[in-house]
């Protein structure tokens, strides 16, 4: 009896294993909206296709970087001449940062030289690709 109950014990640890870690292959695109700006990136993992908006310079801009996945630890990182997005999420703890910045010529002349935003993001599972700022949760 008391094998029959371990086993059945394991199977339904296995059984948590394999859902908690199917969450994770499950996401197909990652969204990051900085928690200030409300300015956002959101790429795909399969591909990693990529869209960045700024909300406080209204701009958009968007490429194609290499995505890496360790785990819970995603990277997207895109680097040539006019630009530079490096993002990484960690899809366990629901929180990323991304660095973008763009040179004048992608930016269709807008700007004479550079541009550049952080995009800090302490809860993805509130993010959308929209300047609208999110609500603050007091603790």
């Amino acid at each position: 009896m008391k094998s029959k109950l371990a086993i059945i014990g394991f199977m339904i640890l296995s059984l948590l294993a394999i859902s908690a870690n199917a969450q994770i292959k499950t996401v197909q695109q990652v969204i990051l909206q900085d928690d200030k700006s409300g300015d956002h990136l959101i790429f795909v993992l399969n591909n990693g296709e990529y869209k960045f908006e700024s909300c406080t310079e209204n701009f958009a801009t968007s490429g194609v970087g290499k995505v890496t996945i360790d785990g819970c630890k995603v990277t997207l990182r895109d680097i040539s001449d006019t630009a530079r997005v490096l993002a990484e999420v960690d899809l366990c703890a629901r929180a990323g940062k991304a660095d973008v910045a763009l040179q004048g010529d992608i930016l269709t002349g807008r700007f004479d030289g550079a541009f550049e935003a952080v995009v800090s993001d302490i809860n993805t599972g509130d993010s959308a690709f929209t300047c609208a700022t999110k609500a603050i949760v007091p603790k």
